[in-house]
């Protein structure tokens, strides 16, 4: 019997995040191998068609944008995107593989069209590493004098790393990296399976989660860490880094769910719910853990491995 049952999501007294992706296409010049657009990635937006999500966005009472695609510093009408967002919204971010922002003079007139914060996807802990994650080389040195350059120009950085089996082995070199860096915020992703990252192979939890685990123990403690897609149990001890559906709610840097799909903001524990249907599991034993309401469980990649690998947290 499949008992791929959710709790509704737990509405707490805080206020939930008024931030969305604003999707500017897929368009990418980088080639990550666990990207989600594969095959997709010379496919460019028009103006008028970022604009308009904009506008839907704004309409539902958004006040802060991540630019996202694909690579939203190539489109060929950025800076006539960043001055809309910038009178439009509060607080205009982008997330970015810092391969144009190692340009400062292009940095520079991007924060004076508006940027004021990018989330930079650095993946690897030396320039092989990166370069061979992202398809690129040079990426490695690219993003890094992206990051010096924002620094210097007071923009706010904040660090995504996705983690697989092409890094974890060596993810203690890269606290070395981040402490160095000292970004407001570092985000960790197991590898979710989104899209056309949908046939990659499944990772193994309890290693990406004790990797994890032991660099949290050793990055300078002003660094906001959130750990992403991943279940409570593998993070016993580290439980309040942990950022599933739930969590995601009340996250203040990073983007809406229910902006996420253009509906209303009102719906966002609906929504949250429905996620969680469309994408997670959880078997029958996850009943038992104090977690319950909190975790999205496994997606549903490793439904066949649920119970072996799942283990409930008792009160």
């Amino acid at each position: 019997m499949n008992y791929n049952t959710f709790s509704k999501i737990p509405k707490l007294d805080r206020p939930i995040n008024n931030r969305a992706k604003l999707d500017t296409g897929k368009e990418c010049n980088y080639n990550c191998y666990f990207c989600y657009y594969q095959g997709h990635l010379d496919e460019s937006d028009t103006y008028e068609k970022i604009i308009e999500r904009a506008n839907e966005l704004k309409d539902l009472g958004i006040t802060e944008v991540d630019l996202s695609g694909g690579e939203s510093s190539i489109h060929k009408d950025w800076f006539k995107i960043l001055d809309y967002c910038n009178e439009h919204f509060n607080n205009v971010s982008c997330l970015s593989n810092g391969s144009k922002f190692s340009n400062k003079e292009f940095l520079e007139k991007s924060k004076e069209h508006g940027l004021s914060e990018i989330l930079f996807s650095l993946h690897g802990y030396n320039e092989k590493s990166h370069d061979k994650i992202v398809g690129i080389k040079g990426a490695f040195r690219n993003i890094l004098e992206a990051i010096k350059n924002a620094q210097e120009l007071d923009i706010l950085v904040r660090i995504n790393c996705t983690v697989t089996s092409n890094n974890v082995n060596h993810l203690d070199k890269y606290i070395t990296i981040i402490n160095e860096i000292k970004p407001m915020q570092l985000n960790y992703l197991p590898l979710n399976y989104w899209d056309s990252a949908n046939n990659l192979k499944t990772q193994n939890y309890e290693k990406l989660a004790l990797a994890i685990k032991n660099t949290i123990n050793n990055l300078d403690k002003d660094i906001e860490i959130n750990v992403r897609y991943i279940p409570f149990c593998f993070m016993q001890g580290y439980e309040k880094y942990v950022k599933d559906i739930p969590q995601h709610i009340y996250d203040l840097k990073d983007w809406n769910i229910a902006a996420y799909r253009y509906e209303s903001l009102d719906k966002i524990f609906d929504i949250a719910y429905e996620n969680r249907l469309e994408t997670y599991y959880k078997p029958k034993k996850c009943y038992k853990c104090k977690y319950f309401n909190e975790c999205d469980g496994i997606e549903k990649q490793y439904q066949k491995i649920a119970e072996d690998i799942l283990e409930p947290i008792k009160e």
